[in-house]
């Protein structure tokens, strides 16, 4: 008998560790290749149409797992793709696919709304959440997903040997993929250099943009004195979206969208119980060189909540530049900004700053 179960959950293994492996597959390919969606349940869904669905909960567990290190930060969301697959095998199990895809899709963007409530804090409006242009784009991840899994299914089930060639093209996807993916995100850290008196960090902002449909990476600094409501660094930031693909650099709203969900984020990160911020004005638009790149110039405000108790009403002022980056398909947002009673203070050293960084002709 225990030889019969060993044989069964070797057999199982060699279905489900090749197959999980695509999702990690379609994940990195995304970003790649700059794919809006994230498709981690690509493999547990061919599981749920092979295997069945507890197979599949399996499958995406270990997809979701080995994701982890790519997550980064968002390491809670590794059960999303298992249990994803796991509901739309049972419902095609019952005989109703097409509702499974309806309320897997459902599930998906449950799970990642839930992941951002717990980073944030902002439960009261997990229902607006669910209506974004990031979230269509979840539902219709899990539409590619399950119709992938369909066409899986009706291929025939494969051999060990072919499953072996599966999970050996998949490792090697996954380097491929992944050697493009970290060239094209992660290769502009090295342009910002370290300042005495200020903090650096390079941050995954998929989590963060999730709502828009967006996928990055933000480079940033801020004083140490951010946290001191005495200083001139109080509230300041400085630092570079650098967002997947090709967005208008010439529209005023760029910027905006981009740092209003940022900011929300980080506040509802901070204990700002219902964090909100609004673009109060841009102005003085003009388009410059800026380091061989062509670039927009703008100037604007923004209200917002400060990110330490008692969480007051803040005015932020600064400066943004806008530009594209042809070779790695990337849209750079750069901001520098203040409280607006210390700008006149801190613009020349923000200036500074953003003028070390070797980026473009540089």
């Amino acid at each position: 008998m225990s030889q019969v179960n060993s044989r069964k959950w070797s057999d199982l293994l060699t279905s489900l560790i090749p197959l999980s492996l695509l999702g990690i597959v379609a994940r990195i390919a995304s970003d790649a290749i700059h794919i809006p969606g994230y498709y981690d349940s690509l493999g547990a869904m061919c599981v749920s149409t092979s295997l069945g669905p507890f197979p599949s909960l399996l499958a995406g567990l270990i997809t979701g797992a080995l994701l982890i290190p790519y997550y980064e930060a968002y390491m809670a969301a590794f059960w999303i793709p298992g249990t994803t697959a796991l509901v739309y095998g049972f419902l095609r199990k019952k005989g109703y696919p097409a509702l499974g895809t309806l309320l897997s899709s459902l599930v998906y963007v449950l799970g990642w709304s839930t992941v951002y409530c717990l980073a944030t804090g902002t439960w009261g409006s997990i229902r607006s959440y669910l209506l974004t242009k990031g979230a269509l784009i979840l539902y219709l991840d899990i539409f590619v997903c399950s119709s992938a899994a369909e066409i899986y299914s009706r291929v025939g089930k494969p051999s060990r040997k072919a499953l072996a060639i599966m999970g050996l093209a998949s490792l090697v996807a996954i380097g491929g993929f992944w050697t493009v993916a970290k060239r094209n995100e992660w290769g502009i850290v090295g342009a910002f250099p370290e300042r005495e008196g200020w903090e650096k960090f390079h941050s995954k902002m998929d989590l963060v943009w999730i709502w828009m449909g967006e996928k990055g990476i933000n480079n940033y600094y801020y004083p140490e004195t951010r946290f001191d409501r005495e200083k001139s660094g109080y509230q300041v930031w400085v630092g570079l979206y650098w967002v997947q693909g090709w967005h208008d650099v010439a529209d005023v709203s760029l910027d905006s969208e981009f740092a209003v969900w940022d900011q929300n984020f980080w506040n509802g990160v901070h204990g700002v119980k219902n964090p909100y911020t609004y673009v109060i004005d841009v102005h003085n638009i003009t388009e410059i060189d800026f380091k061989g790149y062509k670039a927009y110039l703008m100037y604007g405000g923004m209200i917002t909540l400060s990110d330490i108790e008692p969480y007051e009403e803040v005015w932020i002022e600064g400066f943004f530049i806008t530009f594209y980056d042809e070779e790695a398909d990337r849209t750079a947002i750069i901001y520098a900004c203040a409280t607006k009673e210390n700008l006149p203070k801190m613009i020349n050293e923000l200036w500074d700053l953003v003028n070390s960084w070797k980026l473009g002709s540089s």
